[in-house]
């Protein structure tokens, strides 16, 4: 699935799978958002996507931050970037190394000097990866 698949039959019916009682069935959802990108970007979209970087689920988490990732500039709320500094902590590595990922790619908006300190930090991270992460979110806002 990709931009073109965005229309608005089929974002309402990803929309309708986010409330499925299979959790397979929600966490697959996030990622048909990711790769929807920006077309995908609704208020209630966003606001179900900040609400999933607080599942639960490790997955979830995960799918929630690439897919806002992958909205870009076009997620980045004041509701984003707090759910975002709050996945920077998550226990899973893996949240928190989307989380500064999607920092790099919302740009200028992301920018606070509370997100800057929070990756300058990360470059000090025991996790080869959050540093590795951070290290390229500093980049893209740094070309943005």
């Amino acid at each position: 699935m990709d931009e073109k698949a965005a229309t608005n039959e089929v974002i309402n019916g990803v929309v309708n799978a986010l409330r499925d009682v299979d959790a397979g069935v929600g966490w697959r959802a996030w990622q048909a958002f990711g790769e929807m990108g920006e077309k995908a970007a609704t208020n209630e979209v966003i606001n179900g996507l900040v609400n999933a970087l607080r599942d639960t689920d490790a997955g979830v988490r995960r799918c929630a931050c690439e897919a806002l990732r992958r909205m870009g500039e076009k997620a980045a709320t004041n509701e984003v970037i707090n759910g975002h500094i709050n996945a920077l902590l998550d226990v899973n590595a893996g949240v928190g190394c989307r989380a500064w990922q999607a920092f790099g790619e919302i740009g200028e908006k992301a920018a606070t000097n509370e997100v800057i300190n929070g990756l300058v930090n990360a470059l000090w991270d025991a996790d080869a990866d959050v540093r590795r992460c951070a290290y390229e979110a500093l980049g893209i806002m740094v070309e943005k």
